[in-house]
């Protein structure tokens, strides 16, 4: 029996230094009937000679999206796509293993009230000390961006991706999918390589803009998960930082022998956590401090955003 097309949309923006290994990484999938499409955001510089070098071994076909976004370069991708089912891969991901369309294409296959299959994401195994680091609290999850496949027909049914939002927008189709009707699966056979921020400033900024996503996910789907989420998220920094002041005031001796328990407790817990990759490494070492930074980020995400909206 023939098997269905699958339309891979890559954007692209300037990703002239990750996107060849982004597209060799096609090379080992076990599946033969794809198109790949690239929604270039007009890059300018060397993306195109590059992605032009791989038309001949692939069915590649280019896009230039005058428009900046992720919403937006996803909905061309869906446009442009003539798949029965379309999967995204970020331009600086790579395929982990080779049944990552196989497998998804089959639950659906299976159960037409699947309407997207996620797929594990870790970081590659030539990521730098913080990458990884990163990757040890975020590895136990599944993301629902990179590397997810949808059926064509209910993404487009729902509307498609919320172009207003840069992030989220995952959550909210998700969202907009479930209430449809449509269920969700994860492929725990398959993985994504991804590569997480290589540097403290990146990794705050990220959690920042992370944060006004969720502000635009509770004012498009009303759902208080994420509020309450959210000031969960900062009631613990504050309180910790009240805590650290209480003690630097009134018990300065304590101070030291208090963060140390408070690390090692959080250390412990990253570790009994993680995947079996990460357990008990040099990795988690550092998880804490990021732990941290992360709810630093959001917080001031979060709250400068709720300032600028009054």
């Amino acid at each position: 029996m023939q098997e269905p097309l699958v339309s891979i949309v890559i954007p692209t923006l300037n990703s002239g230094k990750t996107v060849r290994g982004t597209l060799e990484s096609l090379s080992i999938l076990d599946y033969e009937n794809f198109e790949i499409i690239v929604v270039d955001g007009k890059s300018t510089d060397n993306t195109l000679e590059i992605v032009k070098e791989y038309q001949s071994r692939y069915n590649i076909r280019i896009v230039i999206e005058e428009k900046r976004g992720r919403g937006v370069a996803y909905n061309r991708g869906i446009l442009e796509g003539k798949g029965k089912y379309i999967a995204f891969l970020d331009s600086d991901a790579k395929l982990g293993s080779k049944g990552w369309v196989k497998n998804a294409v089959k639950m659906m296959e299976e159960n037409e009230k699947i309407g997207v299959v996620f797929t594990k994401v870790f970081a590659p195994p030539d990521s730098k000390y913080i990458q990884k680091s990163i990757d040890t609290f975020l590895c136990k999850g599944y993301t629902t961006a990179n590397g997810a496949i949808y059926r064509r027909d209910a993404v487009i049914k729902v509307g498609g991706f919320n172009e207003k939002m840069n992030y989220m927008q995952e959550d909210e189709l998700l969202y907009k999918l479930t209430k449809a009707g449509y269920e969700f699966r994860v492929n725990y056979e398959d993985k994504i390589y991804h590569y997480h921020r290589q540097s403290v400033r990146s990794y705050i900024k990220q959690n920042s803009e992370a944060a006004v996503g969720a502000r635009l996910y509770y004012s498009f789907t009303g759902q208080s998960w994420i509020v309450k989420d959210s000031l969960i998220r900062i009631f613990i920094l504050i309180f910790s930082v009240l805590i650290v002041a209480f003690l630097a005031v009134n018990f300065p001796l304590l101070l030291i022998p208090i963060i140390i328990l408070f690390y090692t407790g959080l250390f412990v817990k990253v570790n009994m956590e993680t995947c079996s990759q990460y357990k008990w490494s040099k990795y988690t070492l550092f998880a804490p401090v990021l732990i941290y930074l992360s709810m630093i980020g959001y917080s001031l995400g979060f709250l400068t955003n709720a300032i600028k909206q009054k």
